[in-house]
């Protein structure tokens, strides 16, 4: 950025220097006169201008309504634009009623754009361009203009949502000016008529045939993990044999009633227990004596049913989405001891048998260190499960554990991606040395006894023996006490610690929330920084 500054008059033996500063700057309020007294040093001086002139180029590249703005604040902004947009489309189409640009196909060809993968909406609309959608957004919401390209990305992915949002919009405003209603419909134009047959066609298609698109679908774009795509699958064959093969466009409120209603008569693990094995669905809901699934479990159902007639409705097979609100009340499920955080007294009890090894609980260092880790991490169990030797790092003379999805490795989320430092009390149990012995032998995988399962990564084994084996014996069987219990004892002890939130999600691989965070700060928190957090945990 250049700044023009001139020395302007003294008064009182104090000189005034001025520029012209941009509007934004006037904005956040950046004073335009800085004034230096005359037995200031030429190089303080310099300096002090200096710090000025990059806090206005700051300014300038980054709107303070932006630096602090959230994500429900910059959909608002989204929304009124487009509202105020849909407002004057109305008022010309009462003007002047329909022209060439709002035939059906013009909405159409619009909307395929705006339904389609981001980069093509913003290549097509050439948001480069100081004339773009992009630009004029910006703009009217006196937003600014020169913004980093991951912001650019987040609101363009907004301004393409509520785009498409409002074609539909204006689309369906257009039909009804353009046809008659006297209640008989018998006057109904061909122009809607014809769309109506259209729907009926593109809405014939089965539920055999929809799911495999759908499946097919979510396997291409690695938008699913192996283990969602099985829930999905198993989901999905039940409701067809609940409902049969019938048009997805035919899919009703009756047909979600009696999808719901199975679900709650359905045997848990009826594949496993000798009374339902083998058995059809219909055959086992009959089955008396025997415990039926939990109420998040019929909940997991219902939301791939939802998933899959959202994702139908969007591809044409059907209007309504019958599944919506059909959940069942999780309340009585939630006790205090789901999955609750392990006491002081336990820690220390569970940290003398995994180190000292009394009763010769802990038969394998591949038990043993995943454990210790997930004590003094937080990870998840199948992120410590699936590390790979070099996978143990370090930078600037501090230890971290580089938790990624490389390989075969599967994360939650791409958030789950980030650098973990090693606790120091791991340090001095002898995880390093741990790692040097895995190293010699030539081994990839830090735990290579541990066995991959595409649902479930490495990390089967371990929870089974650490929740089935290890605290039974140690008089812990509890419920609710499972090795997850030891990221939720991380997370609220270091809540406990006066840890700020932000710094406890990156140490956990939580997802940031605010515009600042998704926006501003990518590169996040320095292992320093996290290093001086996670060692805040103690027991």
């Amino acid at each position: 950025m250049r700044i023009a500054a001139y020395l302007c008059t003294s008064r009182h033996g104090v000189f005034y220097f001025r520029w012209p500063l941009p509007r934004q700057v006037r904005q956040v309020g950046c004073a335009a006169d800085i004034k230096i007294s005359l037995g200031t040093r030429l190089p303080d001086a310099a300096a002090y201008l200096s710090r000025l002139m990059v806090l206005a180029g700051q300014s300038i590249r980054f709107p303070a309504s932006l630096q602090t703005m959230r994500h429900d604040e910059l959909k608002k902004h989204v929304h009124e634009y487009f509202r105020g947009q849909l407002v004057t489309f109305k008022e010309k189409l009462a003007a002047s009623g329909p022209d060439a640009s709002n035939s059906r196909e013009t909405f159409e060809a619009a909307l395929a754009i705006a339904d389609g993968p981001l980069d093509d909406f913003t290549h097509l609309h050439d948001f480069g361009s100081e004339s773009s959608m992009l630009a004029k957004f910006l703009e009217g919401r006196n937003l600014g203009q020169d913004l980093p390209q991951e912001t650019v990305r987040t609101i363009s992915a907004e301004l393409q949502k509520a785009y498409s949002a409002v074609l539909k919009t204006a689309l369906g405003h257009t039909q009804a000016v353009q046809s008659y209603d006297f209640d008989d419909h018998t006057a109904a134009p061909l122009q809607v008529v014809a769309a109506a047959a259209t729907q009926q066609h593109e809405s014939s298609e089965k539920l055999t045939t929809v799911v495999q698109q759908y499946l097919a679908e979510g396997k291409r774009t690695g938008e699913w993990r192996a283990k969602t795509i099985s829930e999905k699958e198993d989901a999905l064959a039940f409701l067809r044999e609940i409902i049969g093969d019938k048009p997805v466009a035919d899919i009703g409120r009756a047909d979600a009633r009696k999808s719901k209603d199975a679900l709650l008569r359905l045997p848990k693990n009826r594949n496993k227990v000798a009374a339902t094995r083998g058995l059809s669905v219909a055959a086992a809901l009959e089955v008396t004596g025997v415990e039926r699934i939990s109420s998040r479990t019929i909940n997991s159902y219902l939301s791939h049913f939802q998933s899959f007639m959202e994702w139908s409705g969007k591809q044409g097979h059907c209007e309504d989405n019958p599944f919506k609100g059909m959940r069942v009340s999780t309340k009585a499920a939630a006790s205090p001891d789901d999955r609750k955080a392990f006491t002081a007294a336990q820690l220390q009890t569970m940290l003398l048998h995994l180190t000292d090894n009394p009763a010769g609980l802990v038969k394998k260092d591949d038990h043993k260190w995943p454990a210790l880790i997930g004590m003094f991490s937080g990870a998840r169990l199948n992120e410590i499960a699936q590390l790979e030797v070099h996978d143990v790092e370090q930078s600037d003379g501090i230890w971290y554990f580089n938790i990624n999805d490389t390989g075969d490795k599967l994360l939650k989320n791409i958030g789950s991606r980030r650098l973990v430092p090693v606790h120091n009390r791991l340090l001095d149990l002898g995880l390093l040395a741990f790692v040097d012995l895995r190293k010699v032998a030539g081994c990839n995988r830090l735990f290579p006894s541990l066995t991959y399962s595409a649902q479930n990564g490495y990390g089967r084994n371990v929870g089974r023996w650490f929740g089935e084996s290890f605290l039974p014996s140690l008089g812990m069987k509890e419920k609710g006490l499972v090795f997850h219990c030891l990221r939720h004892t991380m997370i609220t002890r270091l809540g406990q610690a006066d840890v700020p939130e932000g710094l406890w999600k990156a140490l956990m691989g939580h997802a940031q929330t605010g515009v600042t965070y998704n926006s501003y700060f990518k590169q996040g928190f320095t292992v320093e920084q996290l290093h001086r957090e996670i060692n805040k945990f103690s027991f």
